[in-house]
């Protein structure tokens, strides 16, 4: 069951993500992921990241260079869509974080999912002048943070428009307070869904998800990194988008054959969104 708190974030990503622009007579990407960094300070039973020999820190981070490349081509391609600073890590802790956030234009809506533990009020003013529209903050020590978190914004001059507050502080038997996956195979903490093989999936049909060399992967569920169609730092957006081999595991999601890797092995629903590009792909994917 999805809590309440959930269920408005997904409503609330909705009017983003399944509006569908088209580039070629195809649709473009409506949500980026961009992981910028290899760090987290934290280690949750249900990520990958609770495993230091499976997922161990690293002290890699996206380049400046890149992300403006990126913020360029989005601005050539006039997107409307969302990006969002989230992926495999703790973003804020990419000690260059504000000048990749200032990188991007300043129509694209920029969002930052993060634990909160480096958001002091004037960290979170920088950051919103640089560029983030809003912030979505996974609480995971208690609702004790409710109020302190409420606070650090509007002391650093923000309102509850501009951020959201997240309770993660539950245990396993009702899930974390968030809606459970496997991460495509690499977690089976909590109370899990059972994988569905031939269950659609509509995430290619509409997000992008940009690791910090540049690489791009198949979705933010594949923490191991298995498939990757191609690296923005020496293509185009459109060009690894659109490109055949990315089409090739659009089609078989789209219609429901997840036989492929890292697919067979994930439980995540992946029809929450997308459903508006979905219909448009398979169209065009016949």
């Amino acid at each position: 069951m999805l809590n309440e708190a959930t269920k408005n974030n997904l409503r609330r990503k909705s009017s983003y993500i399944d509006v569908v622009h088209l580039q070629n007579d195809l649709p473009l990407f409506s949500w980026i992921d961009i992981n910028v960094t290899e760090l987290c300070n934290r280690k949750c039973s249900f990520c990958p990241r609770a495993d230091d020999d499976a997922y161990p820190n690293q002290n890699l981070h996206m380049s400046v260079e890149l992300a403006t490349k990126i913020g360029a081509e989005l601005e050539m391609l006039n997107y409307s869509g969302v990006v969002v600073f989230s992926g495999y890590s703790e973003p804020t802790l990419c000690p260059h974080f504000e000048a990749l956030v200032a990188a991007f234009p300043k129509q694209v809506r920029l969002e930052l999912v993060t634990n909160g533990d480096t958001l002091k009020p004037s960290r979170i003013r920088k950051l919103f002048d640089a560029g983030i529209s809003y912030f979505v903050v996974s609480l995971y020590d208690g609702p004790e943070q409710i109020d302190d978190f409420h606070q650090r914004f509007a002391e650093a001059g923000l309102t509850k428009d501009d951020y959201i507050l997240r309770d993660r502080w539950h245990t396993d038997e009702d899930s974390f307070g968030l809606k459970l996956t496997n991460r495509a195979g690499t977690v089976h903490v909590g109370n899990q869904p059972e994988v569905v093989p031939h269950h659609p999936c509509y995430y290619t049909a509409y997000s992008l998800t940009i690791d910090w060399n540049g690489d791009v992967m198949l979705c933010m569920q594949d923490w191991n990194k298995k498939m990757k169609f191609g690296n923005v730092a020496t293509q185009r957006l459109l060009e690894v988008w659109q490109s055949k081999a990315f089409n090739q595991y659009r089609k078989k999601l789209l219609n429901g054959n997840r036989a492929c890797n890292p697919c067979h092995k994930c439980n995540t629903d992946g029809t929450l969104h997308g459903f508006n590009h979905a219909a448009v792909w398979k169209e065009a994917l016949k």
